[in-house]
């Protein structure tokens, strides 16, 4: 999950449920952490239903949210 207001690029793993065809619903983090209750901002709230792209990384490649989806 991309984070806001970090100044510099990072991002969150989140757990979602894979819907199909790329849509995945947003359910929160391993350790049932809300955004709020990390002091974070992320790009989309949790129950949100999203499109996500591929991107490389030092670690190889990770699934990271993109767009809303309208489902």
């Amino acid at each position: 999950m991309p984070l806001l207001n970090e100044g510099t690029t990072v991002s969150r793993p989140v757990i979602a449920l894979d819907m199909g065809n790329n849509i995945y619903q947003i359910v929160g983090t391993e350790q049932g952490l809300s955004p709020e209750d990390l002091d974070e901002e992320w790009l989309f709230p949790i129950g949100s239903y999203v499109t996500c792209k591929t991107v490389l990384s030092l670690t190889g490649t990770k699934l990271v949210a993109d767009k809303l989806s309208n489902v």
